[in-house]
C-alpha cells in the first residue's frame, strides 16, 4: 500500500508540476491580451474576459504550490494544516477551476461554431450575437478613426497599422485605406446596396450595415478569430482534462490512512490487551539501556561456537 500511495503522490506531483505550467502560460497569454498586444483582442470585452482568466490562473498558480505543500504533509494527521485539510482546500480549488474552465471551453466552443457558420453562409446569420456586436463596434470605431486622423499613438497605433494590413490583404478592395481617405464624398451618389462603396460612418451610424466596414468583411475577420479562438479551446479542454485527473489523484491521496503498528494489529486480532499496548508504549518511551539487550548478539555478528568432547559432556 504504501509504494501504491508513492506512486500516486508521484503523480500528483507530476501533475502539479503540468498545472504550474498551464497557469504561468495562462497569465502570460492574458497579460499580453490585455495590454493590447494582440489588435483582434483588443475591444473591451475581450479585455474584460483576460482579466477573469488572469485572476483565475493566478489561482491556480497559488493551488499548485498550495497542493505540492500538501502532499508533502499528506501523513501529518494533528495540526491545523494536517494533510488531509489541507488536500481537502485543494480539492475545492480544483473544482472551481474545473467549473471555470467548462464555463470558457463551452463558450468557445460555442462562439467558433458560430463563426464557422456565418464563415460558410454569411445571409444565413445577418443578425449579431452579443460576441459579435463587441467586435463590429470595435472594427467600425478603429476603421473610422483610422480614415479621419493622420497618426494615432500608443495601442492604438498597433491595431492601426493590425487593421490597415488586414484590410489591405483579406478584405474587398475598396475598403482599403487609399483608396477610401481620397475620395471627399462616399455617401451622395453611391448605392450601398451594389456593395461598391467605401464605408461612411454616418450611414453606418444612421442604421445601415452595408455601410458599415465590419459588415462588408465580415467573413474574413471571423476567420481571423476563428484562427486565435481554436488554440483557447484546446488549452481550456486540456486544463479541464487534467483537473478531473488531479481530482481523481487528491480523493486517492485523502483516503489513504497510514498502516498501523504492530502492536495495533495485535490487539484488532485480540492476541493483546490493552494494558499490554500501554506497556509497550512505556517500554518504546524508556530510553535507559537493559543489560541484556547488551549482552545479546547484534544484528549481523558472528556467534562464537565452542566445541565440546563427549567426555566433558559426561
Amino acid at each position: 500500500m504504501s509504494r501504491l500511495n508513492a506512486t500516486i503522490k508521484l503523480l500528483f506531483a507530476c501533475g502539479e508540476l503540468l498545472f504550474l505550467f498551464a497557469s504561468l502560460l495562462c497569465v502570460l497569454t492574458s497579460g499580453i491580451v490585455y495590454s493590447g498586444h494582440i489588435p483582434a483582442f483588443a475591444f473591451p470585452l475581450a479585455k474584460k474576459t483576460s482579466i477573469i482568466v488572469l485572476l483565475v490562473s493566478g489561482a491556480a498558480l497559488i493551488c499548485s504550490c498550495f497542493g505540492c505543500c500538501a502532499v508533502l504533509r499528506q501523513k501529518k494527521r494533528r495540526g491545523c494544516f494536517s494533510g488531509r485539510r489541507m488536500l481537502c482546500l485543494h480539492l475545492l480549488l480544483l473544482v472551481s477551476i474545473l467549473f471555470f474552465g467548462i464555463v470558457q471551453m463551452r463558450f468557445l466552443e460555442t462562439q467558433e461554431l458560430r463563426m464557422a457558420a456565418v464563415i460558410e453562409d454569411k445571409d444565413s446569420f445577418p443578425k449579431y450575437n452579443a460576441f459579435e456586436r463587441h467586435v463590429n463596434k470595435y472594427v467600425n470605431n478603429l476603421y473610422f478613426e483610422i480614415l479621419s486622423s493622420d497618426s494615432l499613438e500608443g495601442s492604438s497605433a498597433a491595431a492601426a497599422d493590425w487593421l490597415v494590413k488586414f484590410v489591405e490583404d483579406k478584405c474587398p478592395k475598396r475598403m482599403s485605406h487609399e483608396h477610401c481617405s481620397a475620395l471627399e464624398t462616399r455617401a451622395n451618389n453611391c448605392d450601398f446596396s451594389l456593395k461598391s462603396c467605401c464605408p461612411d460612418e454616418n450611414v453606418c451610424s444612421s442604421g445601415v450595415k452595408e455601410a458599415c466596414p465590419y459588415e462588408n468583411c465580415r467573413e474574413e475577420i471571423l476567420g481571423q478569430l476563428y484562427e486565435l479562438l481554436v488554440p483557447m479551446r484546446i488549452g481550456a479542454f486540456c486544463v479541464c482534462v487534467l483537473s478531473v485527473l488531479m481530482l481523481a489523484l487528491s480523493c486517492l491521496l485523502i483516503c489513504y490512512n497510514k498502516r498501523d503498528e504492530i502492536e495495533m494489529e495485535l490487539l484488532k486480532g485480540g492476541n493483546i490487551s490493552e494494558e499490554d499496548i500501554e506497556a509497550i508504549r512505556r517500554l518504546k518511551s524508556n530510553k535507559t539501556i537493559d543489560m541484556e539487550q547488551l549482552e545479546a548478539p547484534r544484528f549481523g555478528s558472528r556467534k562464537r561456537h565452542v566445541k565440546v568432547s563427549p567426555a566433558e559432556l559426561a
